[in-house]
């Protein structure tokens, strides 16, 4: 079973750990995770990392800017994963498998990262340094994309890959929200194996 992560003050996002800028952001995320980034101020922020209002604006702009950060972060991480198992070349199960598994991980590893942007994805419209429609910029595209080449490839029906794609990442994405809202608790992992057969079976593949 995968160790979660839930309490780590000094746990850097894209700060080295240990450091005062890992501190903010570690408090920055425990406070917006719970109260959402309108209810948070910078003040409260500091005072929960144990730094003063003006360090913190030191290493961001303002609390937009940090918040916009923390989002990026594991925005990117997740699309890279995903552009991952696009190259691997034993086929879609064996893609959808590693996606899943590393979706999973990723949760699990760092859920309060992972509860922030299941509540406040939708906040961040535009987290890519690639320009709209320039691939990969989103898990979203990345799993399109992947899902288009399978299709070239026949190992699924021709149909709508941006549809497919939001349909199969939904998976994992609703029971984690489901999560957050306390439906139930444990890793992610523990759920694996339904989560590969479900989105096998919503792609019209076997495991």
């Amino acid at each position: 079973m995968t160790k979660q992560h839930y309490h780590e003050p000094t746990r850097g996002v894209s700060a080295v750990d240990g450091t005062n800028k890992a501190k903010i952001e570690r408090a920055a995320l425990s406070l917006f995770a719970e109260a959402g980034v309108d209810g948070v101020s910078t003040k409260s922020i500091a005072q929960a990392a144990g730094v003063s209002e003006g360090l913190l604006y030191r290493y961001f702009k303002n609390k937009d800017t940090l918040a916009r950060e923390l989002m990026r972060a594991i925005h990117i991480r997740l699309t890279e994963m995903i552009v991952a198992a696009s190259v691997r070349d034993e086929g879609l199960a064996d893609q959808v498998s590693f996606i899943v598994r590393h979706y999973c991980e990723i949760a699990d590893d760092d859920w309060t990262l992972f509860r922030y942007h299941i509540l406040h994805l939708h906040h961040f419209p535009a987290l890519s340094d690639a320009p709209a429609g320039e691939w990969p910029n989103s898990p979203h595209m990345a799993a399109s994309i992947l899902l288009q080449k399978a299709m070239e490839r026949g190992e699924i029906a021709q149909n709508n890959s941006n549809i497919l794609a939001a349909m199969a990442l939904g998976i994992v994405l609703q029971p984690a929200q489901a999560k957050v809202l306390g439906a139930f608790g444990g890793p992610l992992s523990d759920h694996i194996v339904l989560f590969e057969e479900a989105v096998l079976a919503v792609l019209g593949l076997k495991g």
